[in-house]
């Protein structure tokens, strides 16, 4: 189970990056997901990836990475096989080598390369932000940018669920394998599934008392037992973060042709 298990929840630290508003981090996330989708030039998106993962060193959450990355590396390192093999890329396509039936393209290689650095830059963002960045305190801080609360209680309580969920199959796993039954491994999710959804459903009724007994939905002012406010240098980080995610994006837009290097760059 322990290959299973996704740790996308809150990591409890101290670093400068754990103080910082939700905002500021969320501003960069976005930045970096709107970049990597305007761009395929792997030095941009490796630059990207190289400083998320510096960001991931100072906020000092280096051992929940690694079980994420662990888990999405090699699903995304398929895409360079079948990229280099079926290039999602306009012909003519230019042949590496042959391996018996398969052919290995150029700009299939190229472009396998940039979706995995596209993945791990945008994850590797996600991540810090996810990790560094209490749910309460992303749900107040886009409370008072003004968004609906109905989506902001849906946004934080996703956030919330996927580490019940991933709890509940590791219990549902572990009594599989006390019952001398398959406990690891993806063929062992299958009957795992059934009670995992029947609790979900049970969890999901409960909520549902809970949130008719707190006056969900009516009108009036929300409140947090968690105060979170912006500071100067929350400021100042989140201005940078539009100030040099917009320029960048502005850049690959408009030297697109230039920074293709999908058919010059020989491997």
């Amino acid at each position: 189970m322990q290959g299973i298990l996704i740790p996308i929840s809150m990591v409890p630290g101290n670093s400068p990056i754990h103080k910082l508003n939700p905002i500021p981090k969320l501003v960069w996330s976005v930045g970096v997901l709107a970049v990597s989708f305007a761009t395929r030039n792997i030095a941009v998106l490796g630059i990207m990836f190289v400083v998320g993962l510096i960001l991931v060193m100072f906020a000092q959450i280096g051992k929940p990475y690694l079980k994420v990355v662990s888990i999405l590396f090699p699903v995304s390192f398929t895409l360079i096989t079948l990229q280099a093999i079926a290039p999602a890329f306009p012909q003519p396509w230019t042949p590496i080598v042959g391996l018996g039936p398969f052919t290995i393209y150029q700009e299939g290689i190229y472009s396998g390369v940039s979706l995995l650095l596209r993945v791990m830059s945008m994850t590797t963002f996600a991540m810090v932000t996810i990790m560094t960045s209490h749910p309460s305190d992303i749900f107040t801080s886009l409370q008072n940018l003004g968004m609906p609360y109905i989506l902001n209680f849906i946004f934080t309580m996703t956030l919330q669920l996927i580490p019940i969920l991933q709890s509940e199959f590791s219990i549902v796993l572990n009594a599989q394998k006390s019952r001398a039954m398959k406990g690891s491994g993806f063929s062992a999710i299958l009957p795992s599934m059934i009670p995992v959804f029947a609790g979900a459903i049970e969890r999901v009724q409960q909520l549902s008392i809970s949130l008719e007994s707190r006056a969900f939905g009516s009108s009036g002012v929300k409140t947090s037992f968690r105060n979170v406010s912006m500071t100067l240098k929350d400021y100042v980080v989140l201005v940078a973060g539009f100030l040099v995610m917009g320029y960048l994006t502005y850049y690959v837009v408009a030297e697109k042709v230039a920074l293709d290097w999908s058919r010059t760059m020989v491997f």
